[in-house]
């Protein structure tokens, strides 16, 4: 097996959501005498400025078709790889391409979210027998209890999270925390309450409250084509919300970070998919000092409950939604606090190192010429 590491992530296009920043945390984790190779979509073309040698390679139209031919070369010339978001195709389509057993510490997938009904794990237990030496990582416990019942050698990492937002530096000295606005970040998703944000803004609007509003509505490459995702954008500039203030591009890392600056972040996430599912919001918004508002039931309420950072509440009504936040608009100074407090451990608990090690800890060190 060559000493060289390859990243491959075809859904990394642009700078929007957490894709860029999980392979970013990744490649900086990534020891410089390591040869390190990127594989991701075209549109990331001369944008990369992190380590390693990028291959702006992946067309969504033929994205499949180019990861197996892909990983059938990259497997043939023995070089290791690591899914970074792996999805159960990704997983079948290594499997197509090895025309028999991945050799032992090749191939490394994570794993964040996996979405169990009977038919896939049937699937995923037969891809198991076939491919006994394939890794798998995880960020959680149902979805590693889901990996393990299949068969495969699965183990629990934390989510990794992206080099230390600019915006906690601050607290970190000492500054006093100040409001500043109610952000709602990241990949604008349906599954991520973007509709209970519309309703919340629109709600607002007829109380005449005037909180200022910060709403990215720049989307992950897989969602640029959501028609009903479309018409509640179209509402939300029709709010006529005197304090909004809409993010239409994807963000430069460092103007993402700073976003959170005064923020209380509000993230009315659907709760059923977020019942054991990390988001790299929390982790961000809390690395960075920001308490946030999250629905009650979900991954993100253990970590707030856990270090007092933010709100928490049962219902996505906009009344109920407007109610939280009121609340903890009364008490920011103190949870902004209790997340500046919570800042280093996130950062420490999260970095992308722990998963790295699993990956180089397994891979001989002779150099690749390519």
């Amino acid at each position: 097996m060559s000493g060289a590491l390859h990243i491959v992530e075809p859904t990394l296009a642009d700078t929007a959501g957490h894709c860029h920043a999980l392979v970013m945390a990744l490649a900086c984790a990534v020891p410089a005498d390591r040869p390190l190779h990127i594989w991701a979509a075209r549109g990331l073309a001369g944008t990369w400025d992190g380590p390693g040698h990028l291959h702006a390679h992946f067309q969504a139209r033929w994205r499949r078709w180019q990861a197996w031919l892909l990983f059938r070369r990259l497997l043939r010339e023995g070089h290791q790889l690591l899914l970074s978001t792996a999805t159960t195709t990704d997983l079948l389509l290594l499997d197509w391409a090895a025309h028999g057993q991945i050799a032992p510490q090749q191939v490394h997938a994570f794993v964040h979210w996996l979405n169990v009904r009977p038919s896939k794990l049937r699937l995923l237990q037969g891809l198991a027998r076939r491919q006994p030496h394939l890794r798998i990582h995880v960020p959680t416990t149902s979805v590693l209890q889901a990996f393990v019942a299949a068969g495969f050698d699965a183990d629990l990492v934390p989510y990794p999270l992206a080099l230390r937002p600019a915006a906690a530096q601050a607290k970190d000295r000492g500054a006093a925390p100040t409001f500043r606005h109610l952000l709602v970040p990241g990949g604008s998703r349906l599954d991520k309450g973007f509709d209970c944000v519309v309703l919340l803004v629109e709600h607002l609007a007829r109380e005449g409250v005037r909180w200022p509003i910060t709403v990215q509505v720049s989307r992950e490459s897989r969602h640029d084509h959501d028609n009903e995702l479309d018409r509640w954008v179209a509402r939300l500039r029709a709010a006529g919300y005197a304090g909004l203030q809409l993010i239409e591009r994807p963000l430069a890392p460092a103007d993402y970070a700073a976003l959170f600056d005064g923020a209380l972040v509000l993230q009315p996430y659907e709760p059923r998919t977020f019942a054991d599912r990390v988001s790299g919001v929390t982790l961000d918004a809390l690395a960075a000092g920001a308490p946030t508002v999250v629905p009650d039931a979900t991954w993100m309420a253990s970590v707030v409950r856990r270090f007092d950072a933010g709100a928490i509440t049962n219902d996505r009504s906009p009344q109920a939604l407007a109610s939280a936040i009121s609340g903890a608009l009364g008490r920011y100074p103190d949870l902004a606090m209790s997340a500046a407090a919570a800042a280093p451990i996130v950062r420490a608990e999260h970095s992308a190192s722990a998963l790295m090690q699993r990956v180089l800890d397994s891979a001989p060190q002779a150099q690749s010429p390519l």
